[in-house]
């Protein structure tokens, strides 16, 4: 079979590789987390898109007609993908299936045209889906990215802990939908007759593809080289040897770890034993010697270390001058000032404002308003 070949097609090529592979290994990666799963589920779905991109301009659609309305476009699902990911890496539950009846109706509707013959999606093509539904199909899916983005922009605005590339990709991901929403009108109105339709998506979702691609890969990859760094590995043997207990299973302490670290389940503020072995799908008491056997603390000192360690680290931020040391602590879910206060002086003997005043004394006295 004769293909066409040029720098376009080859580069669409490689993002369908790296798309396809890896979304699988988010999907089977361990430690298995929500996240990972809403993620891949978002970066296939745009390889899917891509692969359409190359089959098109390939000349693979133009040899093999039977092909035509293959379901490759989930494009409505691409915004409620996206808001899982970032609810999941909250702890927050994700949307229910009502946010994803849009996109079953997509793929129906691609299911019920490809089993059509060739002549009837011919007729389809010229006389329903050119002037009509892909117009439909693509003002739907840019709105719905659009609205999506914006719930995920307030999420990602009040919930701390999040990458600093998120701070950029949203904004830049709704300029470049609004963009997209132009492109009917340039093929319409601005191209000569005959010459090639122009489309923004089948520009740019290539690399949008190959970046979710690569950053959930790095992401996944950091997690697991930090899970198995030699410094816990032996607190773990260290502590389970003088104790005497049997050692904990490396699955379920990666799992555990990955639950705090990744998911931030301590930021939960009624988080209890119970919460975190639901999660991990453990039992109370598994996860209690889990605790014990592998980071060798109880469930609230750890629980209360990782919401600690949230707040020393943003007391040193810019964070301070728009919040009170108080609003932190709440954010990294301590749920209320007396345990706060406590736990700060037994952990760090000295105040909040003290601690900043060693740490960062570059900050004026008074950038920690409502102290303890």
């Amino acid at each position: 079979m004769l293909v066409h070949v040029d720098l376009a097609v080859a580069f669409q090529l490689f993002c369908l590789v790296q798309g396809l592979t890896t979304g699988a290994y988010l999907l089977i990666a361990k430690p298995r987390l929500a996240a990972n799963r809403w993620l891949a589920l978002l970066l296939l779905g745009l390889t899917l898109q891509v692969a359409d991109y190359f089959l098109s301009r390939s000349g693979v659609y133009f040899r093999n007609r039977w092909l035509y309305f293959t379901p490759l476009f989930f494009s409505w699902s691409f915004g409620p993908l996206l808001l899982n990911y970032l609810l999941a890496r909250c702890n927050r539950p994700p949307l229910r299936w009502p946010h994803f009846v849009p996109v079953a109706l997509q793929l129906l509707f691609y299911v019920v045209v490809a089993a059509q013959s060739f002549d009837t999606k011919t007729w389809f093509w010229l006389t329903v889906h050119k002037p009509y539904t892909r117009y439909l199909e693509h003002y739907g899916a840019v709105l719905s990215v659009l609205v999506y983005a914006r719930l995920a922009w307030r999420l990602v605005s009040t919930h701390g802990g999040h990458p600093r590339w998120l701070g950029w990709a949203l904004p830049g991901l709704g300029v470049f939908y609004v963009l997209a929403a132009l492109d009917p009108f340039i093929n319409r109105y601005y191209l000569p007759p005959g010459a090639p339709t122009f489309y923004l998506t089948g520009l740019v979702l290539p690399l949008l593809a190959y970046a979710l691609a690569l950053i959930g890969w790095l992401q996944n990859r950091s997690l697991t080289a930090h899970l198995t760094s030699s410094e816990l590995l032996t607190a773990t043997v260290s502590s389970a040897s003088a104790a005497s207990v049997p050692l904990p299973d490396p699955e379920h302490l990666r799992c555990l770890v990955a639950a705090l670290e990744q998911d931030h389940l301590y930021r939960n503020p009624d988080l209890t034993l119970d919460v975190l072995a639901q999660h991990l799908g453990l039992t109370s008491n598994m996860v209690s010697q889990l605790l014990n056997a592998g980071l060798g603390q109880s469930f609230h000192d750890v629980v209360n270390g990782y919401r600690l360690e949230e707040v020393k680290r943003r007391l040193l931020t810019p964070d301070v001058q728009r919040l009170t040391v108080l609003a932190l602590a709440l954010e990294a879910g301590f749920n209320s000032k007396t345990t706060f206060n406590r736990v700060f002086k037994e952990k760090t003997g000295c105040t909040p404002k003290d601690y900043q005043k060693k740490y960062h004394p570059t900050l004026r006295d008074d950038s920690v308003s409502a102290q303890t």
